[in-house]
């Protein structure tokens, strides 16, 4: 039955209803992840948000700030902020969107490609560890599960808020 797993670091400590919570469990895995990664930036010499920023700035070349934003459900001062420090690292460029004057697009520089490439890979390994537990099946069904509810918890805060996360599929690429 779901929810019977015990915690090893915890042992003896019921959770009940909680190990079916999901604000708990992704606060708790949150932590984890959190812990390491602090790790991981350190040895990357990475700030937070960097690694994401460029990722999708590398899918999505042209992209505005606000799209960003709203792709990684991000304040857009939190953006600037990101921005203009990859952009004085000479990793990302700004330059007026082809499109509308208004907006500046994003790209990444020379610079910007190779960090992207040292980083895929260690991310790469990253996750496996972080997924160690599953099988390929696995992973596979447990993004299934977790793009799909990003799409739903994405359309509820359109539907809330009137804002858009900018979320226009299930993840599938």
């Amino acid at each position: 039955m779901a929810g019977e797993e015990q915690d090893s670091t915890q042992q003896g400590i019921v959770l009940g209803p909680l190990r079916e919570n999901l604000p708990f469990l992704t606060r708790a895995l949150r932590a984890y992840i959190r812990a390491e990664n602090a790790e991981f930036y350190e040895a990357l010499d990475a700030e937070q948000g960097e690694i994401v920023v460029l990722s999708v700035i590398k899918l999505n070349p042209g992209m505005s700030q606000n799209e960003l934003a709203a792709a990684l459900v991000f304040k857009k001062s939190a953006v600037t902020k990101l921005i203009k420090d990859l952009e004085a690292r000479g990793l990302v460029e700004r330059a007026k969107s082809a499109t509308d004057k208004r907006f500046n697009a994003l790209q990444l520089t020379g610079e910007g490609e190779r960090r992207y490439r040292q980083i895929s890979d260690l991310i790469a390994s990253q996750n496996a560890a972080f997924l160690e537990p599953f099988s390929a099946d696995e992973r596979a069904q447990l993004f299934g599960y977790l793009n799909r509810l990003h799409v739903h918890l994405g359309q509820r805060h359109l539907h809330r808020t009137g804002k858009s996360s900018a979320i226009i599929d299930s993840g599938e690429d």
